[in-house]
């Protein structure tokens, strides 16, 4: 069992607050009880989630999404606690994209905010393939020659191929980046930067961030051991890409 206070001040190590954007540092969508003896951890609070959780017992759910679902109801007879990392996970050292990077064995690797590029050695199709077998996934969408080599990777955790990113996008062309791993893969991406001979893969917006959650329940396993607090991974998640292209519709024409 461990004290809500001290716990928070682990996460906190963990995901500092000061890393998330301004808008989204963690918060509580729903606020504990003082005394935790077991935590939960998922990408997204889904209604499945969150029905085997209570279920089992979880005092706290770390979550990196917030609910995009009704789910009030599910809660109403639970003292459950939701808290969501988000942003502040993605951005700390040993988060969502680290640990991607990490797992894709990209060399030279440099964080700047949500974005983290490397350098690597293999084939589209190779680069392909490693996806598919972190992220436990058999289909990914991708553009590009699976022939082609690869050599300077950017990801960009969450809906990097989102418009809005287009700046972004125009920043690491000119550092020669040459293969982008994102989500939410729209027309206004495909078309834009295929133009400019960048090779893409679509991850999935949860689905990208799977690795980094379990490294967190791996993490928090290890942390709490000796508080006897049990620490599980709930990996169901949203639909692959929850944020389409239409949210954007003047840049979809």
């Amino acid at each position: 069992m461990i004290e809500l206070e001290k716990l928070q001040s682990i996460i906190e190590e963990l995901a500092p607050a000061k890393l998330g954007d301004k808008y989204d540092t963690p918060y509580f969508l729903r606020q504990p009880i003082k005394k935790i003896k077991k935590i939960g951890v998922c990408v997204d609070p889904t209604e499945y989630n969150l029905r085997i959780a209570i279920k089992d017992g979880v005092d706290l759910l770390l979550s990196h999404h917030p609910w995009h679902d009704q789910v009030e109801d599910i809660l109403q007879k639970s003292q459950m606690g939701i808290l969501v990392l988000h942003s502040s996970w993605n951005k700390a050292p040993e988060g969502n994209k680290a640990t991607l990077a990490r797992l894709l064995n990209l060399e030279e690797i440099i964080h700047e905010a949500e974005m983290v590029r490397g350098v690597t050695q293999m084939t589209l199709r190779d680069l392909l393939f490693c996806c598919q077998r972190v992220l436990k996934v058999p289909i990914i969408p991708y553009a590009g020659d699976l022939n082609a080599n690869v050599n300077k990777v950017l990801i960009i955790s969450g809906p990097g191929f989102a418009p809005i990113y287009k700046q972004q996008w125009d920043k690491y062309i000119t550092q020669g980046c040459d293969t982008f791993l994102s989500s939410e893969l729209g027309r206004y991406a495909l078309s834009y930067l295929t133009r400019h001979k960048i090779k893409l893969i679509d991850l999935g917006h949860s689905v990208m961030a799977r690795p980094g959650m379990e490294h967190l329940t791996y993490t928090l396993q290890t942390r709490l051991k000796d508080f006897e607090c049990e620490v599980a991974f709930y990996p169901d998640l949203y639909a692959v890409n929850y944020q389409t292209a239409s949210f954007y519709p003047g840049f979809e024409s």
